[in-house]
């Protein structure tokens, strides 16, 4: 305002002068006058467009062509006022981007190649003593483990792997079922009584006879929960002891007996391991790296050091246009109004441990933002990271638009591409692929409506969840979506790792978790090939792997659940519904529980038009003592509720039993299709084209749904209308990371 105030009082001053002039010329008033209007009009533009600020870059590894750095990007930032934009040129710039200022643009310059970076070079290689092939150099200056008790290595921009045994020799970061994915099958897990060391075996390779202490042991033992990190104390031949800190079974006073759990997987990382060309480790204020070729000519050696790239707090209307980031988590507290647009964020988390598993374990180590409202990520590339994507904690209004989430959660804990507390928030025309557990994850009461949108390749490394993960947790009483839209997705190739966990062995995939979940209407997603069939070892599995898993526990689910127009194939179960009768029900209501029912129930559902492929449809009706917010006390004992079970193939005898103990499915016009007609059916499953052929016996035998179907005699299924789910997913392409080479 101050340029704006300043040209009108000139104007001002400029004319009282002339009009009070002895002498008055007309033609010179007009002359000053205009020219000082003009300047008052370009102010005012000024003020509402803002100047332009440049910054540049004198670190261009892929150009000859040099710039002389002028400032860094947040000193830009800083210089900035309202309505200013900062024009970025190629480069590689090496800070934290902290943004403080409202209604700012900052993006990169037209064609030119931004990256924020979280690491540091690190120089001065030298041949290390006490290997053979190994260099070491000091860690860079700035590098404070206490901020980052593990580093991510790049060499000439490339992700580097850390020494581990077994080695990691696969590009794949999420794969403990290959040869390669840099993990061992494991036996003879256990733990004695008290708080005491654990104890496992690797079962395959063979263990390197260094001495190990003080190795970091992550292993994949039963159920997510545990899962145990440790510290190494002893090496015997492939047998390892280690001091669990996960906040488990492995650091309670009772023991974990041999054969509890059948087998796991698992790997050590330490210094003493670093035998493989292109690994490396940190140790003690020292990085020690093998090179491919022996040498270390021609190679850049980066270390991340920085635990944050991006803090963008407390802010309104900042845009980022094309800048692209790498090794480094970002901070978005209170963000009103943004627009992330065209961005990249690469490798925001190394390597690190959690006490516990869930979301709130894992919140920081991606994108995270609490009391996030209005802003929009479009057009931009999350992925690979041992951490999480985005969490939105509250907030309200946020979208998420042809972004691309991939290889994400390498971690192995409740990591997602997208975990929302925030209530309005849109997912549309996203792709999901590659992750460690959920892609999409929900546990609150929000509206949040997923479309058009492709979910591949979740739950590699966990089972008994899935990509669409929503459930009721801390209470009883069902979660409500608020009328959510989840429709014209795709959900495919879904298959998760096996479970020893006592008596639960089991491969148990769910393309639709909605457990306890109410309010919502899904309708046009294709889903298809989900089966827990990618471990072919030895040990017995229950193997499932389910379109649709409805919990709803003890949960009285009294809200719509519509499943409008779906296909589903190639699962192997069809729908799952897990009740569980509140034995304690009349304590817990005396105590002021608010829910009516004593059991979970669905009364409005409404299943019309899909089509299923050959599978399971099952109730397991049982019952526990709960606490006031849901927790277990144990199972209760209700010998007349044993008839309430069922598990058949025969839909219709699934959907009347269900009516018969409070599941009101209110089934109209679904139809399975029978393996054996699938190609019958459908024009090309091998390639994922389930229009349906003109001889089809779905073709026109649907019931009209007002606002969801298309004509008065649809077609069944996902296809019904259009072939517009056939695209479901990002048309953004991927740029070419130019710091690579």
């Amino acid at each position: 305002m101050r340029r704006m105030k300043f040209a009108a009082a000139m104007l001002v001053i400029a004319s009282a002068t002339l009009v009070n002039a002895a002498e008055v010329d007309m033609a010179k008033i007009m002359d000053i006058t205009t020219g000082l209007r003009m300047e008052v009009a370009t102010n005012i533009m000024t003020e509402q467009m803002g100047t332009e600020i440049h910054v540049y870059s004198d670190e261009i590894p892929w150009s000859t062509e040099k710039a002389n750095a002028t400032m860094t990007i947040t000193e830009a930032v800083n210089q900035a006022e309202e309505g200013d934009t900062i024009i970025v040129h190629e480069g590689i710039y090496r800070e934290v981007l902290n943004i403080k200022k409202d209604n700012i643009t900052i993006k990169a310059a037209e064609g030119e190649y931004v990256l924020v970076s979280g690491n540091e070079v690190v120089t001065d290689f030298e041949p290390y003593s006490g290997k053979p092939g190994v260099y070491v150099a000091d860690v860079p200056s700035n590098y404070k483990a206490t901020n980052l008790p593990f580093s991510q290595v790049f060499v000439n921009g490339n992700y580097a792997e850390i020494a581990r045994f077994p080695d990691k020799t696969i590009s794949d970061n999420m794969a403990p079922l290959e040869e390669g994915g840099g993990y061992s099958k494991t036996v003879e897990i256990s733990k004695g009584e008290g708080i005491v060391d654990g104890t496992v075996t690797f079962a395959e390779g063979k263990l390197p006879n260094v001495d190990l202490t003080g190795a970091q042991f992550r292993g994949l033992n039963g159920k997510n929960a545990e899962y145990v990190f440790g510290t190494v104390t002893s090496a015997d031949k492939n047998t390892i002891t280690f001091k669990p800190t996960s906040n488990n079974n492995w650091t309670k006073a009772g023991a974990i007996e041999e054969g509890y759990h059948d087998y796991g997987f698992g790997f050590v990382m330490h210094k003493n391991l670093l035998d493989h060309p292109g690994e490396w480790f940190v140790e003690h204020g020292k990085l020690y790296y093998m090179p491919e070729n022996g040498v270390m000519d021609g190679l850049e050696v980066e270390m991340q050091v920085r635990q944050k790239v991006l803090m963008l707090n407390n802010t309104e209307g900042v845009t980022l246009e094309n800048i692209n980031f790498v090794a480094g988590n970002a901070e978005i507290h209170g963000m009103d109004g943004a627009v992330i647009d065209g961005c990249t964020f690469r490798y925001l988390q190394p390597f690190y441990t959690t006490r516990g598993y869930g979301i709130n374990d894992n919140r920081y180590s991606g994108i995270y933002g609490e009391n996030v409202t209005n802003s929009k990520f479009v057009n931009t590339y999350i992925g690979k990271t041992w951490g999480t994507g985005v969490v939105l904690f509250k907030g309200d209004n946020n979208s998420f638009i042809n972004c691309i989430f991939d290889d994400i959660g390498w971690i192995g804990t409740f990591t997602a591409g997208v975990y929302s507390s925030a209530n309005n928030t849109l997912i549309q025309d996203c792709t999901f692929r590659d992750h460690g557990r959920f892609q999409v994850r929900v546990d609150k009461d929000i509206k949040i409506d997923i479309l058009h949108s492709s979910f591949e390749r979740a739950m590699e490394m966990g089972e008994d969840a899935g990509p669409l993960e929503f459930t009721s947790t801390g209470k009883i009483a069902p979660l409500d979506l608020g009328g959510s839209e989840i429709a014209y997705n795709k959900v495919f190739d879904l298959h998760g790792v096996p479970v020893s966990s006592g008596s639960y062995n089991k491969q148990f995939v769910v393309a639709f978790y909605m457990e306890d979940v109410n309010n919502y209407t899904a309708h046009h997603n294709l889903v298809y090939d989900i089966t827990a069939d990618s471990y072919d070892g030895p040990e017995k599995l229950t193997r499932e792997g389910r379109f649709l898993y409805l919990g709803p526990r003890y949960n009285a689910m009294n809200d719509p659940v519509n499943y409008y127009n779906n296909t589903v194939w190639g699962c192997d179960d069809n729908i799952g519904i897990w009740n569980i009768q509140i034995g304690n029900f009349e304590e817990l209501k005396a105590a002021g529980l608010e829910q009516k029912e004593h059991t979970g129930v669905m009364t409005d559902g409404h299943f019309v038009n899909n089509l299923f492929g050959e599978g399971e449809f099952s109730i397991n009706y049982s019952a526990q003592n709960l606490t006031a917010t849901g927790a277990s006390k144990g199972w209760a004992s209700i010998p007349e509720n044993k008839w309430k079970s069922i598990s058949t193939h025969d839909m219709e005898e699934f959907f009347e039993h269900a009516e018969k103990v409070d599941y009101n499915f209110n089934p109209e016009s679904n139809m399975i299709i029978e393996t054996e007609d699938g190609d019958r059916t459908y024009v090309d499953i091998e390639n994922g084209d389930f229009n349906l052929r003109a001889s089809a016996k779905a073709k026109g035998r649907g019931t009209a749904i007002e606002g969801i179907t298309s004509s008065a005699n649809p077609d069944l299924g996902a296809l019904e209308g259009s072939d517009y789910v056939l695209s479901a997913g990002a048309t953004l392409e991927v740029r070419e990371f130019l710091e690579v080479r």
